[in-house]
Formats: C-alpha cells, structure tokens, sequence
C-alpha cells in the first residue's frame, strides 16, 4: 500500500513537473516572439510560422515525456502488484503452516484432555462407585445375618408364622439391595453426565481458541471442531454406556437369581417342616395306639380271664405282647 501511495505520488510530481516546464516553455516562446516581432526582421507571419513550428516540436517533446511518465507509473504499478502478489503468496503461505501448527497443538492438547484421567475415570464416578461397594458390603452381611437366623426357626423349634416373617424380611432385605444398586446407576449415570457436560465446554473452549487468534473463520473452526472433537466424546460416551449397560444388566440377574434362590430356599425350609409335621403326626398316631394297646393290657392283667387259643394254639395275650414289641423293637 505505501509502494503504491509513492508511485502515486512520483506520478503526480512529474506531472506537475511537466506541466510547470511547458507553462515556462509558453512563457520563453511568448517573450521572444515578442522580441523577434520588436526587431522587425522578420514579418510577424514568418515570426508566427516560426514561433509555431518551434511550439510544435516542443510539444512532441512534452507528449513524449507524458507518454514516458505513462508507461513509468504503468511499469512500476505491475511490479508492485507483482511485489505484493508474491509477498502475500509468502504470507500466505506462512498463515497455512501457522494455522496447521495451531491446529495440531489444538488437536493434541484435546486428546490429552479427553485421555486424562479427571475424564477416564472421572473422580466422582469413582467416589460414588467405593461407597456402593462398601455399603453392597454392608447390606449383604446384613442379608446373610438374617440368613442364618433360620437355624433358630427349624424344627422342633418352629413355628409356620415366624417362617413366613422370615421369608417377607428377607424378601424386604433383597428388595432394599436391587433399589440400591438402582439409585447407585442412577448417580453414577448423573455423575458421567455432568463429565460429558464438560467435554461438550472443553469443545466450544476450543473453538473460542480458534476464533480469538483471529486467523480462523467461524465455518473452519466449526470444521475442526464438529467431526473430530465430537466424534471423540462420542467415542468414549458409547464406551461408557456400554459398560453400564452391562453393570445394569449384571445387577437384574444378581436381584432374578437372589430372588429365586430365596423362593427355593424357603420352599425347602416349608417342605422340611411339612415333612416334620407329617412325621410328627404319624408318631402321634402311633402313640395313641400304643397307649391303647398299653391300657387294653394292664386291664386284662387287673381282670384275668382264662386264656384263649388262637387257631395255631398259642394264647392270644401272647400274639399282643409281640405286636407290642413289634411297635417297639
């Protein structure tokens, strides 16, 4: 720009100078035509003819001159714009390779960020993930606790009513375990949310970056950032849901299989129980007999009538005796 202000102004000064030389070649012509038409020695026809071809050749001299500062201004603009074109090819030139430098430290610094381990393992998953475990821990030893509660509930020590309070507290203690680890997903899901929410302003920090160094457009900032930058966050949240997906899904097979473990250990408790029962019941039967058997005896000890004989000749308090040893061996 300043070339192109000098060549202007050189332009304008020969110019100037060009036409002050012919207003003072004006003058000189003017005097001495004056001075030749004072000394009489030529009829001022003959002064005027030749005043005038003398005019005229210095005017194909100016012409020229003008004709040459022309093809001079012409001459110097083209190697200016020649100088300027190369120049901004130059810099131009430097820009790209300032703005892929740019570009890659940006692109590199991202990664870092994305790699580091605030991000990986973000410390608040984390957190929430310790606490699970420990109180996963605790809520299990209370479940096995009760667990072994069922020792005192077994037979003969036992009742249908307290079997079933043991069944509807441990229902209760797996019901409690399945909703903590519910709203423990739950958390952690909010946890990784509040992480994406970061990368997603890490993102637009970047394409701040980009359009403060003044170099970027808005649609090459935007081309840097939308594939790339998103497509990495995308990357790791698909990771992420895939693994708490699979975390999901192993915390709904451990409620189904703990739910009907429980199921069957308390159908064999109550089959045990009725199996006591009925074994109970039998005993109870056998008793009776016994009893009455014991009785019919004691009376026929106290009435004694003469002994009748079977059909093989043996006495019939004899036949009773040995089913009575046959109850009792």
């Amino acid at each position: 720009m300043q070339g192109k202000q000098g060549i202007k102004k050189l332009d304008e000064a020969l110019h100037e100078a060009e036409f002050s030389r012919a207003d003072k070649l004006k003058s000189v012509l003017k005097k001495y035509m004056e001075i030749i038409e004072k000394t009489s020695y030529l009829v001022q026809p003959d002064v005027y003819g030749l005043i005038n071809k003398e005019a005229m050749v210095i005017n194909q001299a100016l012409l020229a001159n003008r004709r040459a500062i022309a093809q001079l201004f012409i001459n110097l603009m083209e190697a200016t714009l020649q100088q300027e074109l190369k120049s901004h090819r130059r810099w131009q030139s430097l820009v790209d390779a300032w703005k892929a430098l740019k570009k890659q430290v940006l692109v590199q610094s991202f990664s870092e960020f994305m790699a580091s381990e605030r991000i990986q393992a973000p410390p608040a998953v984390k957190k929430e993930m310790e606490s699970m475990l420990k109180n996963q821990k605790v809520l299990q030893e209370k479940r096995l606790e009760h667990l072994c509660t069922i020792c005192d509930l077994l037979p003969p020590n036992y009742s249908r009513t307290q079997l079933t309070e043991w069944h509807s507290a441990l229902s209760i203690l797996n019901k409690n375990l399945d909703n903590y680890h519910m709203d423990c997903m739950m958390r952690i899901r909010l946890q990784y949310e509040k992480t994406w929410q970061e990368c997603l302003e890490h993102v637009q920090k970047c394409k701040k970056q980009l359009l403060d160094w003044k170099a970027f457009t808005e649609e090459e900032a935007e081309s840097l950032v939308s594939p790339h930058f998103f497509q990495v966050v995308g990357t790791l949240q698909s990771k992420v849901e895939e693994e708490l997906e699979l975390l999901d899904k192993s915390f709904e097979g451990l409620a189904k299989q703990t739910e009907w473990q429980s199921s069957d250990l308390f159908n064999y408790f109550q089959e045990a129980v009725q199996l006591w029962e009925a074994h109970q019941n039998m005993l109870s039967v056998q008793d009776l007999e016994l009893e009455k058997r014991m009785e019919l005896q004691r009376q026929k000890h106290m009435f004694p009538q003469a002994p009748d004989k079977g059909s093989d000749g043996v006495p019939s308090d004899h036949t009773e005796r040995t089913e009575l040893l046959q109850l009792h061996p």
